[in-house]
């Protein structure tokens, strides 16, 4: 059978569950003997601007790059092409030679960044070629991934007057952080990215980024609310047209079927493979200090920084500092950094998966703090593998995993009060 996979980027270009849950699975697919092969969405080079298609092997998966997409992906900051986001002409044609030439039995959408969604109108309508698609985020009904209004709360489909454009105001407006991005990924190879390093790293970080900075701006027209309402409309049409759609929780479920007039979606609940890297603690009892630990938590703030920033803060205004001590691993959002002169607060850097059964060896209890409707949060699986108890908001696929008094704690109406409660200091 030959499988052709549709999303965005590889390791380590991009990093994250999303991306290792896909080249998982397609390593898998391989070994059992499937064709298998990746259209993506991928680098940005800074000498030349023409989109261009390069093929390679990876691991025995087939994969077709898309170079320079003009379609500048912004992730949580949002789109400023919601017109290129539904179709795009230079790739719907990369596209279709891809579908020529390698003449899929089934292809598998992960996910549609820096890619147009008319691709699944092409594979449909004009290839027959079945189509399912995982829905690792909610991007094809939010610009801006999270499915969150400007004051942090889900942006249900009843709500019609949308403000898309508010959301996405630092959206990308050319491709610069793709480009660095792509200079940046290089160095992971070298481990610079790890805690001894991030001096250095975020000195270099700053002179990458005034160089490209420089370089003169695209200008792209503003748009307004009933372009990103079109976006919205056409990308539902579209997901109608899809043979399967996949759930990584129910809540996901829940979410688009609130938004479809559709009935084959199912959620499954997935897993990646450095879980089995991850053997469950020793068991011991617990004294003062309590070691509290995030993975990413600190990286934006819908992934819960100021949630936790708050909670550090209030704890030790109240003369707690010795009470607990809070470890920080994965990337983390400028505007928290001063967290790190703390003394009860240890940032580790970003992390490299061989290493996390030793880093989990130091939490007594791991923090899942997200305020969007988390997809499903593998750093609770990765809590849990430990044998360590999570505490989570009531949010997206969390409560999938986290059951009070079972695997941890939930706190239910997400309060920054009930965080403390919880974390049973306050």
């Amino acid at each position: 059978m030959r499988v052709l996979h549709v999303g965005w980027g590889f390791s380590p270009w991009r990093g994250g569950g999303l991306i290792e849950y896909a080249e998982d699975l397609m390593e898998i697919q391989s070994k059992r003997g499937f064709e298998v092969y990746y259209f993506c969405s991928g680098r940005h080079y800074p000498l030349f601007n023409k989109v261009k298609l390069i093929k390679r092997n990876k691991n025995k998966i087939n994969i077709f790059e898309v170079l320079n997409s003009p379609i500048y992906h912004g992730g949580n900051l949002g789109s400023s092409q919601p017109d290129l986001d539904i179709a795009e002409p230079h790739i719907e044609i990369l596209f279709r030679e891809v579908l020529d030439e390698v003449s899929p039995d089934i292809i598998h959408i992960q996910e549609l960044a820096g890619l147009p969604s008319s691709l699944i109108g092409i594979a449909k309508d004009e290839y027959k070629i079945p189509v399912i698609m995982s829905l690792h985020n909610y991007f094809l009904l939010c610009p801006s991934v999270e499915l969150l209004d400007r004051q942090q709360r889900l942006c249900s489909l009843e709500k019609l007057d949308y403000e898309c454009p508010i959301c996405c105001k630092n959206s990308p407006k050319d491709n610069r952080a793709l480009v660095i991005n792509t200079i940046t990924s290089s160095f992971y190879k070298y481990n610079i990215f790890q805690s001894h390093y991030l001096t250095f790293t975020r000195k270099l970080m700053k002179i990458i980024k005034t160089v490209f900075s420089s370089n003169k701006q695209t200008t792209i027209q503003i748009r307004k609310n009933k372009d990103y309402l079109k976006r919205r409309k056409e990308n539902i049409a579209s997901l109608n047209k899809v043979d399967l759609l996949i759930a990584h929780s129910y809540k996901v479920e829940d979410i688009y079927r609130n938004f479809l007039k559709y009935n084959n979606i199912l959620t499954l609940h997935s897993t990646v493979s450095h879980l089995t890297l991850i053997t469950p603690k020793k068991m011991r009892n617990i004294s003062y200090p309590v070691s509290f630990g995030t993975l990413n938590g600190f990286s934006s703030v819908q992934k819960g920084a100021l949630v936790l920033k708050k909670a550090i803060d209030i704890l030790n205004d109240k003369g707690l500092e010795d009470c607990f001590h809070f470890h920080i691993w994965g990337w983390m959002d400028s505007d928290f950094e001063n967290v790190v002169e703390l003394n009860n607060v240890t940032y580790h850097g970003a992390y490299q998966l061989e290493k996390l059964n030793d880093n989990l060896e130091l939490l007594d209890v791991g923090i899942v703090p997200s305020i969007w409707e988390e997809v499903y949060g593998y750093v609770g699986l990765e809590f849990l593998a430990k044998g360590i108890p999570v505490i989570g908001n009531k949010k997206g696929g969390i409560v999938d995993y986290t059951q009070d008094d079972l695997t941890g704690w939930v706190n239910n109406n997400s309060s920054l009060r009930n965080w403390l409660i919880l974390w049973n200091l306050y």
